[in-house]
């Protein structure tokens, strides 16, 4: 759920990455609860577009599988972005294209 808690609509986004329950590397679609509309892909951010002022927005995400190949930087925040031997990614260099 998001909140608008100022007195104006507002854009408001969510970033995936944050969450414990979202699942790194992969896209989620989006359905608004209250609405009952789909609202596209998101991949590590959503943006959920004239908020009401103190209004709230209800999302029901589901895993959409992988992120696009060659989503780039491989993760949202580099200081959190690690290879599966535990090494930084964003020491490895991962601007040449390759799959990590």
């Amino acid at each position: 759920m998001l909140l608008n808690v100022l007195d104006h609509p507002a854009d408001m986004t969510f970033n995936l990455t944050e969450s414990p329950w979202i699942r790194a590397g992969r896209q989620y679609s989006v359905r608004d609860l209250w609405t009952h509309t789909d609202n596209g892909t998101a991949v590590r951010n959503f943006t959920a577009h004239h908020v009401p002022g103190h209004g709230v927005v209800a999302l029901l995400l589901k895993d959409a599988g992988d992120e696009p190949r060659g989503t780039q930087p491989p993760c949202a925040r580099p200081e959190w972005c690690m290879d599966q031997n535990g090494t930084r990614i964003d020491n490895i260099g991962f601007g040449s294209g390759e799959d990590m």
